[in-house]
Order: C-alpha cells, then structure tokens, then sequence
C-alpha cells in the first residue's frame, strides 16, 4: 500500500508540472482507484485518519497525503466516488440476489479457470451439457457474430445484471425471449483448444464483475 501511494503521489506532480492532459490523467485515476476505496471504507469504519494507519497499514500522514491530492482533484474524486457508489450498489445487488450456477452440474473448483483473454471465468464440462439461465430475464442477443464469443447469449436480469454465456454449441433461445430462472438456454461447445467448456460472465452496469461474488 506504501508503494502504491508512493506512485500515486509521483504521478500526481508529474502532472501538475508538466500540465498533462486527460489520457495521462487516466492512468492516475487508476492507481489512485486501488487505495482510495479501501481508505474510504477505513474513514467510515474509524471515522478517523487515526483508524487508517492500521487499516491499511498506512502512516496517518500517508493517508493524509492521499486525501489531499484527491480533494485537490475535482475530477478525481467525483471519477472515484462514482465507481465507490457502483461498488457499493454491486454489493447490495449480489445481497439480493440468489443465482442458479449456469450449469445444472456445478463444476468442482478444478474445473473452472479466469478467462485470460476476456473478463469472465470458462466452466470446463461436456459437449452438450446443459446452460440454463441464473434467474429470470430477457434476451438481449442470441449468435455468433461477435469473434472469439463462439455461439453466445446474452440475458437481461433485474438490478443491472447481464448475464454472458458463450463457447455455446448451440443456442436454445432468440433474442427478445423471457427466460425462468434455471431455463434451459443452451448446450456447451468447444471453447479455445477444442476444449469442451462454457465461458460465463457477469456485468452491473456494463462492467464486468467477478462472477463468484455473486454465487454462495
């Protein structure tokens, strides 16, 4: 946490004495990204930089530093306080929610492996075995037009949930159909490596989000 700080605070006046633009700014915004949550979460459970120290294993006057280059920061710290509001949405989401896995037979941990190319997890299993729907929804995209997707759908839930599944052999349903939860959608393909695997994903809000945050 120190070093990224550390980082944080070198990019922060590379900017303000070279006059940067947006793009650079950018990648500030991301560094800054990965510890400003985490502060933000301190301050509310200690309600004190004191609380800080510990909880981040930041000095009071590292965490003081921070502070002031975000509130220094307009853009900054309206860009971070709205990703903060998704996340905490995101996590009130996944509370409310109760998911059927897209399998009918969950996979052992063994079996399931993050994408390395893309921003979901690949499910490995059988050619054919059944995809079913994880709660009710509406289709938003049934085909194969999207490269590297294979045959992929696409599903609309409540509470700004898409649901992403692909790698298909074949696809069950069309776009613009109303699905039950643990409906059978589609059958398993070959994923990369004509490996027999489905490669599921979840977005809130358009953004991809790791999909075993939102399964017990």
């Amino acid at each position: 946490m120190e070093k990224r700080l550390e980082r944080l605070e070198s990019s922060h006046d590379h900017i303000l004495r070279h006059h940067l633009g947006y793009k650079e700014l950018g990648l500030t915004f991301v560094l800054a990204l990965l510890v400003f949550t985490s502060i933000t979460l301190a301050l509310r459970e200690f309600n004190s930089l004191s609380g800080v120290e510990g909880f981040l294993g930041l000095s009071a006057e590292k965490a003081n530093t921070l502070l002031q280059i975000i509130n220094k920061n307009p853009e900054l710290a309206n860009s971070l306080q709205h990703d903060e509001l998704t996340a905490t949405q995101s996590q009130s989401t996944r509370t409310e929610l109760s998911l059927k896995w897209p399998l009918e037979k969950q996979p052992s941990l063994q079996n399931i492996e993050y994408s390395q190319h893309k921003h979901g997890i690949e499910l490995n299993a059988k050619l054919g075995d059944p995809v079913i729907s994880i709660a009710d929804g509406k289709v938003l995209y049934s085909g194969n037009a999207i490269n590297s997707y294979g045959n992929l759908i696409l599903v609309q839930h409540t509470n700004d949930i898409i649901s992403v599944y692909g790698n298909n052999y074949s696809n069950y349903v069309q776009e613009g159909d109303h699905v039950k939860k643990g409906q059978l959608i589609a059958a398993v393909g070959e994923g990369d490596g004509k490996q027999a695997r489905l490669y599921f994903e979840i977005r809130f809000q358009g953004k991809a989000q790791d999909p075993f945050l939102y399964f017990k």
